[in-house]
């Protein structure tokens, strides 16, 4: 376990996060020595903190043996390279500890590319950093030093490998683009569960599995109480006690200030969220901060364009905190995963969404509406289509919900029910 020292410099906003890096610092299996913190009204562009503080800092590296100095914030090239040299120890930001941790916790080849691709891309700006600074030092483009030439080398190297990753991910991408095209043709209405990392998600989508028949231990998905422990989407199938059926999708778990290289990295493996009929925000009531990690769901929903699908909040862990349990207000659920308290009510609740007042209809979606086609394609149960001369001829189930928004669209009510 590496020993390491983390520093806290805390503008208003940031002074309740402190927690939370605390406990991403020990996900990344490191032992905190020691924390400094630093109230800053101004962030110094060399070091990000204070000289004050980056000599008082220096001066308790000399006297033991520490093997990184973490920051609860993202650091510039330039930032990292002036404390390293300050500090004469490893520095390591909020990115690059967030990094070490899913790398830590990635078991699919999906996983490793995306995360490998997301640190050379992190490391990268540091080598042209460094370079442009040996080439200041030579005072010429032209005569450049060995350790110039080696920096040209490693950045020309990373580059080709940024580009080998991407063209690996592109092809996981298609193969991702046609598994979802294989599933909307079986119009099997798709139910993502989202929300904090750690809140039992997992849990929940075992707890599913458990209830469906037939049960198969082996699509059980990690469940384990730690930050992370799920990396990539697992889409599994659900069979109600009527005999209709939904997909489930377990996925990666947010978390505040979720960094953009992480976003970007995880694109295709957050982007299943964005097709799902349902949404299931799973929360973890028995945490003080329930409210605020509500929120950076919502904010990271936003994020990935997902935040208009229509969606249940299920407050998990009243086993561990003073709600009662199961009971059931409106769209929202309080229940206890661990115990299997509120499986039948949560089983309802989905039903109750995926399958509500529904409407066989006939419609004709003029080409100029191609985005409400779109959108009926992804929520709709769209059994057949035929292009006619001035537009789409749709054979479709919609929810109530989607026959009062677009009942302009219908020249045929065949059934209800």
């Amino acid at each position: 376990m590496q020993q390491v020292i983390i520093v806290l410099a805390d503008t208003t906003e940031q002074a309740e996060k402190n927690e939370e890096f605390i406990e991403l610092v020990q996900a990344a299996d490191m032992e905190i020595k020691e924390t400094f913190t630093q109230n800053l009204k101004s962030i110094t562009l060399r070091t990000y903190i204070g000289t004050g503080k980056c000599e008082e800092i220096h001066a308790y590296l000399q006297e033991q043996e520490i093997q990184r100095v973490v920051f609860n914030h993202d650091l510039s090239p330039l930032q990292i390279r002036n404390l390293e040299e300050i500090l004469q120890t490893p520095v390591m930001d909020r990115t690059e500890l967030m990094l070490a941790i899913f790398e830590s916790r990635a078991v699919t080849r999906t996983a490793r590319l995306q995360i490998e691709c997301a640190q050379l891309k992190k490391l990268l700006p540091r080598l042209i950093g460094a370079n442009t600074q040996l080439g200041r030092q030579s005072g010429s483009g032209k005569n450049k030093g060995a350790g110039e030439k080696q920096l040209e080398l490693d950045r020309r190297r990373i580059n080709a490998r940024i580009q080998e990753l991407q063209r690996e991910l592109k092809k996981i991408e298609a193969q991702r683009f046609n598994q979802r095209r294989a599933r909307q043709k079986s119009m099997l209405p798709l139910v993502s569960l989202v929300g904090y990392t750690n809140a039992g998600k997992s849990t929940i989508m075992n707890m599913l599995l458990e209830h469906s028949s037939p049960y198969e231990e082996d699509k059980k998905v990690l469940e384990k109480d730690m930050l992370f422990a799920t990396l990539d989407t697992s889409i599994r199938h659900i069979d109600l006690p009527d005999g209709k059926s939904f997909l489930l999708s377990d996925t990666v778990g947010f978390v505040s200030d979720l960094p953009h290289d992480l976003v970007e990295a995880f694109h295709s493996t957050l982007e299943e969220v964005q097709y799902a009929s349902l949404l299931v925000q799973v929360v973890d009531v028995s945490s003080e901060e329930y409210a605020r990690q509500m929120e950076i769901t919502q904010e990271t929903l936003q994020q990935i364009k997902a935040a208009d699908i229509p969606m249940i909040t299920v407050y998990n862990k009243c086993d561990q905190s003073g709600y009662q349990y199961p009971q059931v207000h409106a769209h929202d659920l309080y229940m206890s995963a661990k115990e299997k308290a509120g499986l039948q009510e949560l089983l309802d609740l989905i039903h109750s969404h995926l399958y509500p007042d529904e409407k066989h209809v006939e419609l004709h979606i003029p080409y100029q509406q191609t985005g409400i086609y779109s959108l009926l394609m992804k929520h709709a149960h769209v059994i057949s289509r035929r292009d006619e001369e001035d537009g789409i001829h749709l054979d479709a189930v919609l929810s109530d919900t989607l026959y009062q928004k677009y009942r302009n669209y219908v020249i045929c009510l065949k059934e209800e029910g």
